[in-house]
């Protein structure tokens, strides 16, 4: 009796401990603890590392216990609360689970790209562009920018996908419209991961496993804190048009396909490599061929074609390509390429490597921001990872299996590799969306609230010139302009050549390198323009 009372105790203790660890790793996880800062417990923690950091060790304490108890304590394990909780979720239907972690995904990206919205931290660039192009189409001028020189956006980008985004627009006409369609669709990601790997692996928890890792993935929650771009809307069908390729039905794949290449002209990398993985490793010939001298025949067209017909000029975006052969080459060989495709393969324990059919399917991106002069094409904090990270995910998912395949005794311990795989991702992750909430919830003050109240009052037919932050504020309207960040031309050399009906500013966003407020101000006051509004540094001026 002494010694059941004790095994009793043990597994109660036991019990509590890892309920405790499971409970605080989840409260950082999604918190990363600052609510105990908001309650004034804690004192903030200063860099963003330092917040990851909460996240980082609370999982770590969580798995190690639980591996400790299935390896000291198996019969107690067993009826852990936590483990009674997993093995319950994992009879669910696989949709439910997978369900609430896009509830969860999309919605905190909604709430972060509100909140940043209403911090005016959101920007012309990219957000008020598409916005102004969309509010032009509905309007009746067909993606109409003044941002990008008076042209038709698809002269800059060749992204028609625009053109099934404007009924979006056109039932809500606001930009905040973008920042909630964009990671719906990125959100939608979850399921076709989680497919994937049930397919392949016939298992429900792997394929839950998988689809927290997608939702943990930095690359794509990072791309939807920087505004809107229109590519992040194709992700999904990337996923559809490889499941329908794996499945042998050609409709509905060339169908996703062009979904896949409206995104953007630099999708044309993908439907070639789609078309190369058809010939070589499906044996699909004449579907191969097809849609790679389709993908290099439209691709010149945009380039060639499409863009200098809309926009007067060269394509803009080859000068980031316009080194020789010699460089190129060298480029693959920088330190940091090597930082690059570390960062990007490390998480996965660079299993896409173990499948290269699939492997290459990551090249043509991979390879655009290699090869990019710009380097932040090769950070992560941006939308650069776009059309790269299905690929990583598809590989991953396939390298999972050649590896189990290859290893009986890591076959038998699948579910645990996989597990290790997503404590992985905590440590290569960044904060949570509750973070980046509260850092745009401190930035906004009664001023931000002024400014939005005030830039709201000023007719959509009116035009505008004022700051990159203000822009999404005002971009409903054909007209909208942004300062330069140079002193030349001045705000009112700008002003004159625009003939801007408002000039707005505010000293909180000055251009550091332009002429002062003040004598800015002056200049404007003597070229017909009046102060309408004065308040706080922020000026409102009106054409007489």
């Amino acid at each position: 009796m002494f010694e059941t009372r004790a095994q009793t105790s043990h597994s109660t203790f036991l019990n509590a401990l890892v309920s405790l660890s499971f409970f605080a790793a989840l409260f950082f996880i999604f918190t990363n603890g600052i609510p105990l800062i908001q309650l004034g417990i804690l004192k903030e923690l200063g860099s963003k590392m330092r917040y990851v950091r909460t996240m980082q060790i609370s999982a770590s304490i969580f798995f190690f216990l639980l591996i400790l108890a299935r390896w000291l304590r198996p019969d107690n394990f067993k009826r852990l609360w936590v483990t009674g909780a997993w093995t319950k979720l994992t009879q669910l239907p696989l949709w439910i689970p997978l369900a609430c972690l896009y509830l969860i995904y999309s919605v905190s990206s909604i709430a972060v790209g509100f909140m940043r919205h209403a911090a005016l931290e959101t920007r012309a660039f990219d957000l008020g562009i598409f916005a102004q192009a969309l509010w032009n189409t509905i309007h009746g001028d067909f993606l109409y920018s003044s941002l990008k020189g008076g042209i038709c956006l698809l002269g800059d980008h060749v992204s028609p996908i625009l053109v099934l985004v404007a009924p979006f627009y056109k039932l809500w006409a606001d930009p905040r419209m973008l920042l909630i369609l964009q990671p719906l669709f990125s959100a939608s990601c979850i399921f076709f991961v989680a497919y994937l790997a049930y397919q392949k692996t016939n298992d429900k928890v792997i394929a839950l496993i998988f689809a927290l890792i997608y939702w943990l993935y930095p690359g794509t929650r990072n791309a939807l804190h920087e505004d809107f771009h229109p590519e992040a809307l194709v992700e999904p069908f990337i996923f559809m048009a490889f499941i329908f390729l794996e499945k042998r039905r050609l409709l509905p794949f060339f169908l996703s396909v062009l979904v896949i290449v409206m995104g953007k002209e630099n999708m044309f990398g993908i439907s070639f490599v789609l078309g190369i993985y058809a010939f070589f490793f499906k044996g699909m010939r004449k579907t191969g061929s097809v849609l790679m001298i389709l993908s290099v025949v439209l691709f010149a067209v945009a380039l060639y074609g499409v863009v200098p017909a809309l926009s007067g000029a060269r394509y803009f975006y080859q000068g980031s390509y316009g080194g020789t052969l010699t460089s190129f080459a060298s480029s693959l060989f920088r330190m940091d390429t090597l930082e690059y495709v570390l960062k990007v393969f490390s998480p996965f324990l660079f299993l896409p490597f173990f499948h290269f059919p699939t492997l290459i399917l990551a090249f043509p991106v991979l390879l655009q921001n290699i090869l990019s002069s710009n380097p932040l094409m090769r950070s992560f904090g941006y939308h650069y990872t776009i059309g790269l990270t299905p690929f990583l995910f598809i590989s991953a998912i396939f390298g999972f299996i050649a590896v189990c395949q290859k290893f009986a005794w890591l076959a038998k311990y699948k579910r645990l590799f996989a597990a290790l795989i997503l404590l992985i991702h905590f440590w290569t992750g960044g904060p949570s969306e509750y973070y980046y909430f509260w850092q745009s919830g401190k930035h906004l003050t009664d001023h931000h609230e002024l400014l939005r109240e005030k830039l709201r009052e000023i007719p959509e037919r009116f035009s505008v010139l004022t700051h990159n932050n203000l822009i999404p504020q005002l971009s409903n309207r054909k007209e909208v302009y942004q300062f330069s960040y140079t002193s030349t031309p001045t705000k009112s050399q700008a002003a004159r050549q625009l003939k801007a009906d408002y000039v707005i500013f505010d000293q909180r966003y000055w251009e550091p390198s332009s002429l002062p407020l003040d004598q800015s101000l002056s200049e404007l006051l003597q070229f017909d323009y009046f102060v309408e509004f004065q308040q706080e540094g922020f000026y409102i001026l009106r054409k007489s």
